[in-house]
């Protein structure tokens, strides 16, 4: 029993002794905190974010003119930064209260990084006059969409204005003679078509209905097209004018190229030949010739063509 107090002396010294933090008064090394430090090999802070960015983002968008008016063309200037070296991109214009995109411009892939520019102009009748949001649209290979924030949306506003049609002249005969309707939006001048815009009238009318040519003229072209307008007459009118009519009835055609009409003189019927859904016809008016020059380009005939139906 005499050894005891040599081994409590032993226990004593064999424990670890407690360091204390040395504060700036107290002197000595300070301890490791429970974070690490640089004399342990480890970081003093979290290893930062990758910079490379997860989606998309535009860093510049703009269209110049900020209004547009017929014949002018429209450019759009970008840059779109992402982790892929390119992305596809396209550009949506949709008209103030429309529930969709008036008109898609897919411009395929782009270099990310860089600036690009795009020139359109619209055809005829195209983007009627209004206010439109245009909207940048960019998605890489893995199925990253545009990241849209307050400073890069990608967004900006576009002004069409259209001038108002011609005034309509009552000098005429209304071509279609027998019962007739109009049709709904889809038979109006600008409507969309698959690939391209409808470019005139369709009056409906019963299969046989005779057509007269509404004013004095030339018979410029007769013609035949399978899969677009079947047998068609251009009429180039003694106003200067150039009068297109499609889809007319097999072996109705009595016009021949090159010989003069009169007012009211039947020279067809109404068909539903070509790419027809059912018996009408697609009647066009060229102010400048019926596609004489790249500048030439058909207006609205719907005024023209009640202007001459209220004299029937």
């Amino acid at each position: 029993m005499r050894r005891l107090p040599f081994l409590v002396c032993a226990l004593t010294l064999a424990a670890p002794a407690t360091v204390q933090a040395a504060g700036h008064r107290t002197g000595g090394t300070a301890a490791p905190s429970l974070s690490g430090g640089v004399s342990y090999g480890q970081p003093l802070q979290k290893a930062r974010r990758s910079s490379r960015l997860a989606h998309p983002v535009a860093r510049a968008f703009t269209v110049a003119p900020a209004t547009l008016r017929p014949g002018t063309p429209a450019t759009f200037s970008f840059r779109v930064d992402g982790r892929m070296r390119q992305v596809r991109v396209r550009i949506e214009l949709t008209r103030s209260g429309a529930p969709a995109p008036t008109t898609r411009l897919r411009l395929g892939y782009k270099r990310t990084g860089r600036r690009h520019t795009y020139a359109w102009t619209p055809a005829e009748g195209e983007l009627p006059g209004g206010e439109y949001a245009v909207a940048l649209h960019a998605v890489d290979d893995a199925g990253h969409a545009l990241h849209r924030t307050a400073t890069a949306s990608g967004r900006v506003r576009l002004t069409v204005q259209v001038p108002p049609p011609p005034a309509a002249s009552t000098a005429g005969v209304f071509p279609v003679q027998g019962p007739y309707a109009f049709g709904g939006e889809d038979a109006r001048f600008g409507a969309r078509r698959d690939g391209h815009v409808h470019q005139g009238q369709d009056v409906t009318a019963p299969e046989g209905t005779p057509l007269l040519a509404p004013v004095a003229g030339l018979v410029y072209w007769v013609a035949f097209q399978k899969r677009g307008a079947g047998h068609y007459v251009v009429l180039r009118g003694a106003d200067g004018r150039d009068y297109v009519f499609m889809h007319l009835k097999a072996d109705s055609v009595t016009a021949v190229e090159g010989a003069a009409l009169g007012a009211g003189r039947q020279f067809a019927q109404v068909g539903s030949t070509g790419a027809s859904s059912g018996p009408h016809v697609h009647f066009e008016i060229w102010p400048d010739g019926w596609y004489s020059s790249k500048d030439s380009l058909p207006i609205d005939p719907l005024p023209q063509l009640m202007a001459w139906a209220a004299t029937r």
